[in-house]
């Protein structure tokens, strides 16, 4: 049994090690699977340089160069065109795969054409919890409702014939939405997807990776969308729901990108300046994602005192402060400093159902610091 694990390179060779050994163990574990390696250059000035290794464990390991920079998705392709394994996981070279990631998941396919696992982020946390459960079935119905649910292509394996055809050839410009492409696609195609609550899979995010681009995020988001539209693949409730959810993210990761701005901008001393001009001494944050964690740490150095942050996924989330959930017994604070960029309003009237507190935007605070100080 072959299984095809294909890996975009870009400036990657350091990467390359982790992942023969992860493949080689694998075979250990089970001398019929036959893991294959595809290594796809998309550097290419700097050629991909193998480590000194011996093929005990019958590893196919291919290395393909492209002529010039495509992009993670035309790299992808290129990988599968010349993998020969009947499954496939695509993986980013930066993200590491469990020793018992492929036996698991192979068990776990069971009747389905795919299968997804739990995993990790680098710092801990569950991608998958009681508060952010895996589906017991995954449609193109939910799709539209709440979007792609995985953090990347390492969490899924997929049967090679199921992939689809689409995917294929409508190659993505802009780097960032490829996998939700393929997720949507795989919905709108009713591509049986099983699930494995197994922790297989570990996603390196520490604010470099291509996702923290938001404003080639955004760019990327249009280019799906445009290309999904063009499919034809939906009905006209399906497209009005569809283009809420995409444009609503799109959005977002605007302003994420000019939150990002007004962060580099800002000053500490000025920002604790403006929180004793309106009286603020001790906060909360509300949203304890980048956003929050970077907010946290600029107070940490000043005489503004965070008690806690409350957060919908408290129970993963990991830090040396109380992470809580809404709830009426709340510590009293000066104020909730929500770090979240959409919907604002919304979080508001729902703090103010638990608390009488003053709810303050980051985004407006950092914008009015940044003005008038």
């Amino acid at each position: 049994m072959i299984c095809s694990i294909i890996v975009p390179l870009y400036k990657g060779n350091k990467y390359i090690k982790k992942i023969i050994e992860i493949a080689q163990h694998w075979t250990s574990l089970d001398d019929k699977l036959k893991p294959e390696i595809i290594f796809v250059n998309d550097f290419p000035v700097q050629p991909i340089v193998l480590p000194q290794w011996k093929n005990k464990y019958n590893i196919f390991i291919k290395v393909i160069e492209n002529q010039h920079n495509m992009g993670i998705h035309h790299s992808r392709i290129v990988g599968l065109e010349h993998a020969i394994g009947d499954y496939i996981v695509f993986l980013d070279q930066d993200d590491l795969l469990n020793e018992n990631y492929l036996i698991s998941q192979l068990q776990h396919l069971k009747d389905g054409e795919a299968v997804i696992c739990n995993g990790l982020y680098r710092n801990g946390e569950k991608i998958f919890s009681a508060s952010n459960p895996m589906k017991k079935e995954y449609s193109f119905k939910e799709y539209l409702y709440c979007g792609y649910p995985l953090v990347s292509l390492g969490q899924l394996l997929i049967k090679r014939n199921t992939i689809p055809k689409e995917w294929l050839n409508n190659i993505m410009i802009y780097n960032g939405w490829d996998d939700h492409f393929l997720w949507a696609l795989m919905m709108a195609h009713n591509v049986k997807v099983n699930i494995n609550e197994e922790i297989l899979y570990v996603h390196e995010e520490d604010g470099s990776n291509a996702s923290f681009n938001w404003k080639q995020m955004s760019l990327s988001g249009q280019n799906f969308r445009d290309i999904f539209l063009r499919l034809n693949l939906m009905n006209d409730i399906e497209e009005r729901q569809f283009r809420k959810m995409i444009d609503s993210k799109i959005q977002k990761y605007e302003e994420y990108n000019e939150l990002s701005t007004l962060f580099q901008n800002v000053l500490q001393e000025k920002l604790e300046n403006y929180f004793y001009l309106n009286n603020i001494r001790e906060i909360a944050i509300y949203g304890f994602g980048v956003y929050g964690k970077q907010f946290y740490q600029m107070l940490k150095n000043t005489n503004i005192e965070v008690l806690y942050c409350i957060d919908k996924r408290n129970d993963v989330k990991k830090a040396n402060i109380p992470v809580i959930s809404l709830n009426k017994n709340m510590l009293r604070v000066d104020a909730i400093v929500v770090s979240t960029i959409s919907s604002f309003d919304e979080i508001k009237k729902a703090i103010k159902e638990y608390c009488p507190f003053k709810v303050i935007s980051l985004f407006d605070i950092l914008k009015e610091v940044n003005q008038i100080y």
